[in-house]
């Protein structure tokens, strides 16, 4: 009898994702099919209203939040786990998880665990203010594993964001490019781009120290813990 497909829920703050999360899903999965392995079906959700109060904001405001870690719950009623791709609402993902029995990921972990082991000067670079501090606190806490004072420098890539609601990705992309030069020439020696829609920067770049991106991680990270489930 053929098995239940797994479902894994992932939560987009930009429909722009969901497209780009598809594309990354086949190829981490590419030609990983057998009798031994379930089958794993992608379910998006897109709610840009939960970012655009962040940004108004300025932060992730307490009843945003609380609504963040409610959708990520009752996802996990169809779906053997779900990933919060929005790094703005890490934090919710963090208290969904420690709700309910299935997991219920953040994008950013993988990327900031592997940041701590990479680099003791990190820079992080965010487009949104709202952004910037969830992703400092989350990289810190995964310094500590390794480290007792984590050195971290945040920076804001300012118009970036604009750019990419203009739907201008080569201005946003030449914006983030030059704030992660700017960064190494500072002296970081690992560099965390903070959010999904900035990874398309580092195309044709050639970078001397390591610049991490979220969604590969993230992802795999993700695809192994629906996999646990089955």
């Amino acid at each position: 009898m053929k098995r239940r497909a797994l479902v894994l829920t992932l939560l987009h703050t930009s429909p722009r994702h969901v497209d780009v999360f598809e594309r990354l899903f086949a190829r981490l999965t590419g030609g990983d099919i057998s009798q031994d392995q379930p089958e794993i079906r992608l379910s998006h959700l897109v709610r840009e209203d939960l970012l655009q109060r962040a940004i108004v904001s300025g932060v992730l405001p307490e009843d945003t939040r609380a609504r963040a870690v409610r959708i990520l719950h009752e996802a996990t009623a169809s779906s053997d786990a779900v990933l919060c791709t929005c790094s703005t609402l890490g934090p919710a993902a963090d208290e969904a998880n420690a709700k309910t029995e299935k997991p219920v990921l953040r994008v950013d972990r993988p990327m900031a665990a592997e940041a701590a082991r990479a680099g003791r000067s990190i820079a992080v670079l965010a487009t949104l203010k709202c952004t910037l501090q969830p992703t400092c606190d989350l990289v810190a806490d995964e310094v500590r594993h390794v480290a007792e004072k984590p050195d971290i420098a945040p920076v804001l890539v300012d118009g970036a964001w604009d750019a990419f609601e203009a739907g201008d990705t080569d201005k946003m992309n030449q914006l983030i490019a030059d704030s992660i030069l700017l960064a190494q020439q500072a002296g970081a020696n690992v560099i965390v781009l903070a959010q999904a829609s900035m990874m398309d920067a580092l195309d044709g770049m050639d970078m001397s120290v390591p610049v991490l991106t979220s969604p590969a991680g993230g992802l795999a990270a993700a695809i192994a813990a629906v996999r646990a489930q089955a």
